[in-house]
């Protein structure tokens, strides 16, 4: 999923501005798929409370990102 994401962004990254929504909603979709499969990990104490926050912060990021690049997207449209 992680490979996913990047391959989304790049794809985005390189679609024109009147294509790349379709992406861009699916990468926040798996953004938030792997949010709730890091948080998961946590709670069944797979992964480390410093592992967590580390993963959980940067995803965060990421969502924010997405999430204005859609905004600016759909702004253009």
């Amino acid at each position: 999923t992680c490979l996913e994401v990047l391959a989304l962004s790049v794809k985005a990254a390189f679609q024109s501005r009147q294509t790349k929504l379709g992406t861009l909603e699916l990468l926040r979709v798996k953004v938030e798929v792997l949010k709730h499969l890091i948080r998961t990990e946590h709670e069944l104490g797979v992964i480390k409370e410093k592992t967590y926050l580390h993963f959980s912060a940067q995803l965060v990021e990421i969502s924010k990102m997405t999430n204005g690049w859609i905004g600016y997207t759909q702004r253009g449209a």
